[in-house]
């Protein structure tokens, strides 16, 4: 966990704020402090934060330097996820607003959809100034959104999504209902507009649970059901990726975790020491064994 804050006014300091940091694991199951790894964690896995973080609001105003009266501030925690050094997206999960009528609750809990997580998990943690006080001093905050205490958690997911394919099971007779793949057993959805786009926040599998035996088999594992689907992934992505002339220059910027390296890394997988020209032309004159290659290198293996 990290801290810190350098801002020109008054803030709160550590000793200010009572924060016995994040811990996590699953829903209704004892919880252990963010560390550097959770593990054991697939996109089927929710899970579950707990915090305390408490302070006393007269001794936040005399640091503050503002009227305890006077004094109105939120709490806010943002959620994180996504492979590389930043998070694909920050997502607002809680706000408590705080003031002389309102004290701060001990305790802080967060659900997380693990169909919302991937790669690395942060947990964004500031006290803000709600609203502007009438009277205070010249170093005051006096601005509504002023940071005054932050406190940053990140720890790897296991496996960072990278060989976990990002899938949802749902009823495609309510989510597409009238369209055309409404009847499809499953339906792959890339909703970047490029190539740099972190791969488990970008793509999206998502299995028609309307075919109850199929989608069961889905929950199941079975390996042959599971070759299938990511072997017409990988054929989707690496038919949109040959189609476009320049994409050997457009991954040699993907960072690691980008829907451009995971696209190249099946391509070495399924056409080991070829060139990206060679696998074009192998696609344009021989489709079947294109296809059939990909399928391959999607193989899953026997459960033990």
């Amino acid at each position: 966990m990290t801290s810190s804050i350098a801002p020109p006014f008054l803030v709160l300091g550590d000793t200010d704020v009572g924060f016995d940091g994040w811990f996590v694991g699953d829903p209704g199951q004892p919880l252990i402090p963010v560390g550097r790894m959770i593990e054991n964690w697939d996109y089927a896995r929710d899970l579950q934060l707990r915090t305390s973080l408490t302070f006393d609001l007269r001794a936040a105003a005399r640091s503050l330097q503002i009227d305890v009266g006077e004094l109105k501030l939120a709490i806010i925690v943002k959620i994180g996820s996504g492979l590389g050094r930043f998070p694909r997206r920050m997502d607002r999960v809680l706000r408590i607003d705080v003031d002389n009528r309102r004290p701060a609750p001990r305790e802080l809990k967060v659900i997380l959809p693990g169909q919302s997580l991937g790669g690395r998990l942060y947990v964004r943690t500031e006290v803000l100034l709600a609203e502007r006080p009438s009277a205070h001093s010249p170093l005051s905050p006096n601005l509504p959104g002023a940071r005054l205490w932050i406190n940053i958690a990140e720890a790897a997911l296991e496996d960072g999504g990278d060989t976990r394919f990002p899938m949802e099971i749902v009823s495609f007779s309510k989510a597409f209902k009238s369209w055309p793949h409404e009847h499809a057993p499953w339906y792959l959805s890339f909703r970047g507009t490029s190539f740099h786009g972190d791969f488990s926040g970008t793509v999206r599998l998502y299995v028609n649970a309307d075919h109850a035996a199929f989608a069961q088999r889905v929950i199941d594992g079975d390996p042959h059901v599971l070759q299938a689907m990511l072997g017409d992934v990988m054929v989707q992505l690496a038919n949109m990726a040959l189609d476009q002339e320049d994409f050997s220059e457009t991954v040699a910027t993907c960072e690691d975790g980008s829907v451009g390296r995971q696209i190249i890394g099946w391509l070495a997988t399924a056409f080991p020491s070829q060139a990206l020209n060679a696998i074009r032309s192998i696609r344009n004159t021989r489709p079947g064994s294109f296809h059939a290659a990909l399928h391959a290198a999607a193989e899953i293996g026997d459960p033990e």
